[in-house]
């Protein structure tokens, strides 16, 4: 029951950051503190120990830094950084390698189907739809959250957080 809780309120909070990023390009500040926030509620009732604890936090931490060079170089965005080094923070160590993979190949596969779509004429029955239209202009950026988001729901069931929790 617990393990239910915790990964769906983590995975739902990554499908919010995700439906917000494709609906606006931004993923709001609220959204990424309280998924970090949420993880001492995750660390705590999954039993993780001090060490387990750490290493997960300094994973979290090199993601942030890591995040704030990709977004400093104009290659992402801040709310992006953001939600991946979030991400990161339940991923730990052994699984971060995952996810980073996770994250390169759902981007690569969206913005491959973003170039496609931008080819394509935009629909009649959604151009009324400012999100879609948005989406469809050349050179506007990609909503990367979804791929952030598709990572860490791929990759969260394999974590030792989520071994933790399935044991308690």
């Amino acid at each position: 029951m617990t393990e239910t809780v915790i990964l769906g309120s983590v995975a739902a909070m990554m499908i919010l950051a995700a439906a917000y990023d494709v609906a606006t390009l931004t993923i709001p500040n609220w959204l990424t503190i309280l998924l970090a926030g949420f993880f001492p509620v995750a660390a705590v009732l999954s039993g993780l120990d001090i060490s387990d604890l750490g290493w997960h936090l300094a994973t979290g931490f090199a993601a942030l830094l890591a995040g704030i060079l990709v977004f400093s170089a104009g290659l992402a965005g801040g709310g992006d950084a953001k939600l991946f080094a979030a991400g990161a923070l339940y991923m730990g160590t052994a699984t971060i390698g995952a996810f980073v993979m996770a994250v390169a190949l759902a981007g690569g596969a969206l913005v491959m189907a973003m170039l496609l779509l931008r080819r394509l004429p935009l629909p009649v029955s959604v151009v009324t739809l400012p999100w879609v239209a948005r989406l469809y202009q050349k050179g506007m950026g990609v909503p990367y959250g979804v791929a952030i988001a598709a990572g860490a729901l791929l990759v969260l069931p394999k974590t030792h957080l989520a071994a933790a929790l399935a044991g308690s």
